[in-house]
């Protein structure tokens, strides 16, 4: 076995991984056409076109939103913990979706956006396999056998039962015909063309690129890596679901890496994480000469 199917083997699910080389147009695969659960990778898509419709004059980065206790959303963020009132900028909203995965940010953007909208620029860029017709509520109160439009079904209900890891593992948020999912090789290609300034403006690239790199979540792509080392990158996770995909910024150039996990068989996400850091740094090393 080589160094990187020995690190893909001690992931305790199925791995999925696309990796591709700017530069020199090296490529790995491992599962890579695979349907996996987006997570909040989902974001990744979701800024795009954020931007694309910045860049079409649909939407100002500078227009400011109120938040409204209605637009809370359970899981990861602290939009939700902030006092009513509160107006962030739509590139505020982006920084905090992207960089600590805000799920009220999200929201909030994806209903800007549509999702209508979202999923069409998915297709059009030929990423047939990359759906996302689920908001961060509707996935998070699905897992855990939840309806956000049932009035008994609170806000409070769903972070218990996330707390509480009370999972519903026959809910739409498993059913890959209904959740948010992608492949590694969407994943990939999304990132490629978005290096590559064959989706925004120069500006809207520049700024996005910037927003993925402040990441604060690092303990998959990055963790492994030497230290120094840039990435622009987004995380996803719930229970049994595990991904990160970005721009590793290597000193033999920039390569984009989609790492997606499902069917973890346990809970422990520390060593999920230091499992799937493994695998991105075997995929470092088979691709870097230093």
């Amino acid at each position: 076995m080589t160094h990187l199917e020995t690190a893909i083997a001690h992931v305790p699910g199925i791995v999925g991984l696309s990796v591709k080389h700017l530069e020199t147009g090296r490529q790995i695969y491992h599962n890579s056409e695979e349907i996996f659960f987006t997570a909040s990778t989902l974001k990744v898509p979701l800024l795009v076109e954020l931007y694309r419709q910045v860049d079409e004059g649909r939407l100002a980065l500078n227009h400011r939103i109120k938040l409204t206790e209605d637009l809370h959303v359970p899981g990861s963020g602290i939009l939700k913990e902030m006092a009513l009132g509160l107006q962030p900028t739509l590139r505020d909203l982006a920084m905090l979706m992207i960089i600590i995965s805000d799920n009220t940010a999200t929201d909030y953007l994806y209903h800007l956006v549509g999702g209508n909208n979202l999923n069409t620029t998915m297709q059009n860029l030929g990423l047939t396999q990359t759906h996302i017709p689920m908001t961060c509520k509707q996935l998070l109160f699905s897992a855990v056998g939840l309806n956000p439009e049932n009035p008994e079904h609170t806000l409070d209900l769903c972070s218990e039962r996330l707390f509480n890891y009370q999972y519903d593992l026959n809910a739409d948020a498993y059913d890959e015909n209904k959740s948010d999912v992608s492949t590694p090789a969407n994943m990939c290609r999304l990132l490629e063309l978005l290096y590559a300034g064959n989706i925004l403006s120069p500006a809207s690239r520049e700024d996005a690129l910037d927003i993925l790199k402040r990441q604060q979540l690092k303990t998959v792509l990055p963790h492994a890596l030497p230290i120094g080392t840039n990435v622009a990158h987004k995380t996803g996770y719930y229970l049994g679901v595990r991904a990160d995909v970005g721009i590793v910024f290597s000193p033999s150039g920039p390569y984009t890496v989609a790492l997606m996990a499902k069917k973890i068989t346990y809970k422990d996400r520390m060593n999920v994480d230091l499992s799937l850091a493994a695998v991105s740094r075997a995929v470092y090393d088979t691709l870097v000469t230093v």
